[in-house]
């Protein structure tokens, strides 16, 4: 017996002794970069909106490699690079689903008249920028919006006759109207009486498919590349990580692939193709673009105008403007043709819908897709529905594409647009929700909105404007949770693009790219909009911006 307890304690000690010395060889995991003291939000995950600081996130090149449990670890993992965020709020990398990327970088050295309050305050503009300016011979801006001054109608060439030797080209707000001078009317022999689908021509102003009638000089590449760069700058303040560019030319495309590739643009595109026949052709011939930072597999088409300037397309008159049902930019059978075009091509279809006609047409040729294919055609804006038509959701090849911030934009006139009546079946997100499940996609639409993710965020959580208007929302029933407007600005929008096995969520093998704010977005908090800000912009493991820069 006594030798058996000897035994039994020298077979002991001899195991701590191995035990004590192979955990005083084992050295702690290293990455990449670590990134740790953070407080996680992922909402496609079982913690949701909770906050958990157990967890430090491992990456290497690029990617998620380990999330870490710190409290099951005895010791913690080393980074080459070491980011601590101080007990801030990480999310996955916020995602804009209907961006204009080109569109934005050309408003940065142009004539901003976006929130003007008159149609004085814009000529005004104008005229500033011409004092600094006086070299050009174009005056190109953008922002316009009659519906914010007192007199509500369109303004007309002859306000431009006090700017002699300039050609003024002035895009509205949502890019479906552009207010020219009379040089630019004489240049173009453009005149009330000039017929085009799908367009009107109103005493100076252009709408919808008139506005194609201008040539406005292009700009060179050396202009493109610098403002692309600064527009970057701006997506990642902004908390930014990903886009959908909703819109571009052949060019444009090649243009911005040629700086992704040489290491300037650090941001994922996904670049849908404008539907003219060349660009269309071009990329059959030569095939689709799938990159690391690119993905060039879609095509834009417009079914209608927008609400704003009457060119959404209505089932019913316009209630502020009687016989008027808006413009149609493609029939029935020329979008079918798009569609089954696209269905040969093996391309994603996006078409811009915002009147209730519009929308029905498109969900009934969307209906007509098989089930049994992953297409993921997307409705873009999906702004007036009648409630029978949301059954059109269901379909799991149908995506709604939509811009909170297009709901309190609107909100101040849309009922005089469309009536008492008609005004609840308009931007109603949560109806969507209720019936896509999370095939929905939240973005901007900058530069039409601000290009802020977190005017997002607060257009669809609380249906307000930024001085909490109206006070109880507008058409609150439509509110969606933050959970579901967080997953829509991540995960739905890079499901809307064929991107969320590679980037959207945080979760091991993805893209280390997350938005570091300095709240907690599910906090109840009536000063949460104006306390919310961005921290760090984190995209492939790489801070491409801090607070502080």
């Amino acid at each position: 017996m006594r030798n058996l307890s000897h035994t039994f304690s020298r077979f002991f000690v001899y195991n701590l002794l191995a035990l004590t010395a192979f955990y005083s060889c084992v050295s702690a995991q290293e990455f990449d970069v670590v990134i740790k003291d953070f407080r996680l939000h992922n909402p496609t995950s079982a913690i949701k909106g909770q906050e958990s600081s157990e967890y430090w996130i491992g990456i290497n090149d690029g990617r998620i490699a380990e999330i870490i449990d710190i409290t099951q670890h005895t010791l913690l993992p080393k980074g080459k690079e070491e980011i601590s965020l101080d007990g801030q709020h990480l999310y996955p990398g916020f995602i804009d689903a209907h961006g204009h990327l080109f569109g934005y970088a050309r408003t940065l050295s142009t004539v901003n008249l976006v929130g003007a309050k008159s149609k004085e305050e814009c000529i005004e503009r104008i005229a500033s920028y011409l004092n600094t300016h006086s070299n050009e011979i174009w005056i190109v801006g953008r922002g316009w919006d009659q519906n914010d001054w007192p007199e509500k109608s369109f303004p007309t060439a002859s306000d431009l006759d006090g700017f002699e030797g300039v050609k003024i080209y002035m895009t509205r707000i949502d890019g479906h109207a552009a207010w020219v001078n009379q040089a630019v009317l004489d240049e173009f022999n453009i005149t009330n009486n000039t017929k085009i689908d799908g367009g009107s021509i109103i005493d100076g102003v252009l709408v919808d498919n008139a506005e194609s009638l201008v040539q406005v000089p292009e700009l060179s590449n050396r202009f493109w590349r610098a403002a692309l760069l600064q527009a970057q700058d701006s997506l990642v303040k902004y908390g930014l990580t990903a886009m959908t560019d909703a819109g571009l030319s052949k060019d444009q495309i090649l243009l911005l692939d040629s700086l992704q590739q040489e290491g300037s643009f650090k941001l994922f595109v996904n670049a849908m193709i404008s539907n003219n026949e060349e660009d269309l052709q071009y990329f059959e011939t030569h095939g689709p673009i799938e990159k690391p930072l690119l993905r060039v597999k879609s095509v834009k088409a417009y079914l209608d105008g927008a609400l704003g300037s009457r060119g959404a397309l209505l089932r019913d008159p316009y209630h502020d403007l009687p016989d008027h049902y808006g413009l149609p930019l493609l029939s029935p059978e020329e979008l079918n043709a798009l569609r089954d075009r696209c269905l040969q091509n093996n391309w994603q279809l996006c078409v811009h819908a915002i009147g209730d006609s519009a929308h029905h047409v498109l969900l009934e040729s969307f209906q007509e897709l098989p089930y049994d294919q992953d297409l993921r055609f997307r409705v873009e804006h999906a702004q007036i529905m009648t409630p029978a038509d949301s059954t059109y959701y269901t379909h799991p090849n149908i995506i709604a594409s939509v811009q909170p911030t297009h709901a309190t934009s609107d909100m101040y006139w849309a009922e005089e647009r469309l009536g008492d009546e008609r005004i609840h079946n308009a931007y109603s997100y949560l109806r969507i929700f209720n019936t896509a499940g999370d095939r929905v996609a939240f973005g901007t639409d900058f530069p039409i909105e601000h290009i802020d993710p977190l005017a997002t965020f607060f257009a669809a959580t609380t249906r307000q404007d930024a001085n909490h208007w109206p006070e109880n929302g507008f058409l609150p029933e439509q509110c969606v949770s933050p959970g579901l407007a967080i997953s829509a600005m991540t995960h739905g929008a890079a499901y809307s693009a064929f991107g969320e096995d590679v980037y959207g969520s945080i979760s091991v093998g993805q893209s280390a790219n997350f938005t570091v704010l300095n709240q907690n977005l599910w906090a109840p908090d009536t000063p949460l909009r104006q306390n919310t800000k961005v921290i760090r912009t984190i995209v492939n493991g790489k801070s491409l911006y801090t607070e502080d820069q």
